[in-house]
Order: C-alpha cells, then sequence, then structure tokens
C-alpha cells in the first residue's frame, strides 16, 4: 500500500491533533521521524494506512464514474445513426446528438469559469458531491474513523481548489463519453454502409455548404479528405445516390470532427485544470496547527532548551532579576480579565467563558492587530506548554510587553511537558509573569 506523502500526512496529523486527542511524539528527532507515529498508531489499521485506503478508493470512485460516462458513449451513438431503409442518416443531426450537448456544456464551463474567476468557489458540484457521498459509504463500511475521513477530504478537496478538482472531473467524464463515442461511430462506420444526407426546411443549401466549409478548415491540416462543394451538394436527400467516395468523405468528416472538437479540447482541458488544482492545492498556505506542528520539530530536541534566538540583548541578562519562578495556580478573579489564546488550535477551556474578552491569535493579522493596541489592565496570554516556543514566539512576547504592561503568561498544560523549562526560560527573559493552568481531562 502506498504510503501518504509527507505534506499529506502533515494535514493529517493537524486536523488530529484539533479534533481529537492524538498528539506526535514530542521527542522525535525531526518532523519525519515524528510524522512516521501515524504509521503505527493506532492498531491494527493505522491513521496512515486509513488515509491511503480513503486515496485508494477515491481514485477508484474516479474510474467507476468515467468508465460509467465511456458506457452512455457506447450506447448513445446507435440510436443517434438511426438510418432508415435506404440506409440514410443526416449528417448535421448526428453532429447535433454527438457534439451539440458537449459544445453547449463547454460554453456554460467557460461562461461560469469567466464570471466566477476572482471568487472563491466553495461549491463541490454534483460529480464531486457523488465521489465524496461514495467515498464516506465506503469507508464507512470499512472502519475507517471519521476524523481521518473528515481530514483527508480536508487535504483533497480545499475549498481554493475546488472548481480546478470539479472541472477536471467533468471535462475527463465528457472526454470519456466522446472518446467512447467516437469508438462506436468508427465500429458502426466499419460494418454498415451509410449514406450520409443534410435536409432542410427553412435554411438555404449555402448556408449548409459554408458550415461544412468552416468546420472542415482545421481537419484540413493534417491531410483528411474531406467533402467538397460537389459531395455536399450531392448529398441532398433524394437527389441522386451516393458514391463510395462521398461516404467515405463524410465519414472522415464525421470521425475527424469529433475527435478534434470534442476529445481533443476535453483531453487538454482535463490535464489543464488537474495540474492547476495541483499547483494551488500544493501553494496552499499551512494552517496554524501544520505550523505549529513545524515549529515544534524544527530543531532536534538537544537543542530546544537553548535560547533560538542569536540575538544578544539586556532583557535575557536582567531576567532573572524581576521574574520569579513559575506560579502554581491563578487567582480567582484572574478568570474575569482579558485573555488571548496564542496559536491556538483547540476548544477554549471552560474556565475562561466568563472572561471580560477572547482574543485569537493565530494568524498574522491577528497578532499585528493585538500589538497595535496599548492596554494597561491585565491581560492573560495563554499558550500550549505541550508546544516548543519558537524564534517568533519570544519576539511576539518581547513586543506584546511594550503594549501591555500588565502582562501575565499562562501556560496551559504544563505539567510534564516537555517544553516546560523552555517556556519558563522565554518568560524570564522577556520579563514576562508567567503561572499555569491545568486542563481536568
Amino acid at each position: 500500500m502506498t504510503s501518504p506523502t509527507p505534506n499529506a500526512k502533515l494535514a493529517l496529523a493537524a486536523w488530529l491533533e484539533t479534533h481529537t486527542a492524538f498528539r506526535l511524539p514530542a521527542h522525535a528527532n525531526d518532523l519525519k521521524s515524528a510524522l512516521n507515529a501515524l504509521d503505527s498508531t493506532p492498531e491494527p489499521t493505522s491513521y496512515s494506512a486509513q488515509f491511503a485506503s480513503l486515496k485508494r478508493y477515491f481514485n477508484r470512485a474516479i474510474v467507476v464514474l468515467m468508465m460509467f460516462c465511456a458506457l452512455l458513449g457506447f450506447m448513445a451513438v446507435p440510436p443517434a445513426f438511426s438510418i432508415n431503409q435506404s440506409n440514410q442518416a443526416n449528417i448535421f443531426w448526428l453532429f447535433i446528438i454527438l457534439l451539440g450537448f458537449h459544445m453547449l456544456n463547454l460554453a456554460v464551463w467557460t461562461l461560469t469559469m469567466l464570471t466566477t474567476m476572482k471568487q472563491q468557489a466553495n461549491s463541490k458540484g454534483m460529480l464531486l458531491s457523488l465521489l465524496i457521498f461514495i467515498n464516506n459509504k465506503v469507508s464507512k463500511h470499512s472502519h475507517i474513523e471519521k476524523n481521518v475521513s473528515a481530514a483527508y477530504l480536508h487535504w483533497q478537496c480545499p475549498n481554493h481548489t475546488n472548481k480546478w478538482l470539479i472541472s477536471s472531473l467533468s471535462h475527463g467524464a465528457w472526454g470519456c463519453y466522446l472518446l467512447a463515442g467516437w469508438i462506436m461511430t468508427l465500429l458502426l462506420l466499419l460494418t454498415n454502409q451509410i449514406n450520409f444526407v443534410w435536409e432542410t426546411t427553412l435554411l438555404s443549401d449555402e448556408a449548409f455548404i459554408k458550415l461544412t466549409q468552416t468546420l472542415s478548415v482545421i481537419p484540413q491540416w493534417f491531410g483528411i479528405s474531406l467533402p467538397n462543394q460537389l459531395d455536399i451538394l450531392a448529398s441532398r436527400v433524394d437527389l441522386i445516390s451516393q458514391t463510395a467516395a462521398t461516404r467515405q468523405h463524410w465519414a472522415n468528416f464525421l470521425l475527424a470532427s469529433i475527435m478534434i472538437y470534442g476529445v481533443f479540447p476535453r483531453v487538454f482541458l482535463t490535464l489543464v485544470c488537474l495540474s492547476i488544482y495541483r499547483v494551488k492545492r500544493a501553494m496552499l498556505p499551512l494552517s496554524t496547527q501544520e505550523r505549529i506542528i513545524k515549529n515544534r520539530y524544527r530543531q532536534p530536541e538537544s537543542q530546544s532548551r537553548h535560547i533560538l534566538d542569536t540575538e544578544h540583548n539586556s532583557d535575557s541578562q536582567a531576567g532573572g532579576e524581576h521574574i520569579s519562578e513559575l506560579r502554581s495556580e491563578l487567582p480567582k478573579s484572574a478568570f474575569l480579565q482579558h485573555w488571548a489564546l496564542f496559536e491556538w488550535s483547540t476548544e477554549t477551556p471552560r474556565p475562561l467563558h466568563p472572561a471580560k474578552s477572547l482574543t485569537m491569535l493565530n494568524s498574522r493579522e491577528e497578532q499585528s492587530h493585538f500589538l497595535e493596541v496599548t492596554h494597561n489592565e491585565p491581560m492573560y496570554l495563554l499558550v500550549n506548554a505541550r508546544q516548543s516556543p519558537d524564534r517568533g514566539t519570544r519576539r511576539f512576547l518581547r513586543l506584546a510587553r511594550g503594549h501591555y504592561p500588565s502582562l501575565n503568561l499562562v501556560l496551559y498544560d504544563a505539567k510534564n511537558s516537555a517544553f516546560q523549562d523552555d517556556w519558563q526560560r522565554l518568560a524570564r527573559e522577556t520579563r514576562v509573569p508567567s503561572t499555569s493552568l491545568q486542563s481536568k481531562d
């Protein structure tokens, strides 16, 4: 079984750490070693194995969808010919049946993409929704955990890339339909002698001649023998019987048109949309939890207990004179003050519900806005002590202390945390009082 890629594993680990009690090992040497925990947890079927199974089911569902569309293409062609007793088939009616709906769908798709180019489409569309529904049913039958299934869909179908994924599926389905129709058309022409005719009540003969010559422009580039003006006029209903050359020219024209105006554009658009989807998915910014995990294992643990910033400043030299060791408890009045949650990816702790205000600091914009305000009232900054502080955390605390003179650093779940000493050292260096808040799990 193919193992998920490192980026897929990171997305899976971030989702599990956010929505479950799962945690990557804190003592891993690097990110790759930490993510390997997904290959062995839980037993007997690991998270990585479940994730890989979902990807395999999703790909198989796409194959089934393409086969179903190809079957529709095989079935649609014979009724479209519907030749009469004289083995005559209306050539332009065949064009409408085989290429008309394809052209209409292509026009609607182009218009939709142009009008929504600057918008972020969150809709999953009918095809993608069908695949997700089938995937969910199969995963439920295969006893795959709901959180793993949700993590996979979050990774496979992010909102910013959905319209390109939907487009690639749509073009692929139409491509299979048209290719199957082309093959069935070829088989019918090989096994039947068909006279291609045309007739009209409202349009003139010149209109049909001009339309045929227009559609023949591109096929002529490939040196294909196509109907000339004499062939077109000779194919008028009830005029004269067709020669073998005329029938051959019309057959070439029909097959070339289906391939050039139908199959080739769909294959090309499928590849383009699939490439854009993969590029956009690869360029998606990391989530807050993904950045936390990457920062956690950026350096080996043997170095994590040293100052991560190489710059020297007077704050770190005088820190021990101003700040005492970690206090054990928070006064009850603290829970009624202003609180800020720094890079917080889980639910807000219940003791903070009566707080005067709660501010989330998960993005650069939120952190920058927090530092634009000066506040003299007590401010408590809650951090997850199980996550390792990094250089950005140190810089943020130094800046925050200047804007919030009554800032207090609160370490959540500091007990038995591998990074408790790092947080205490950081508090001393930045001269921010620190205390702890223990979860009641």
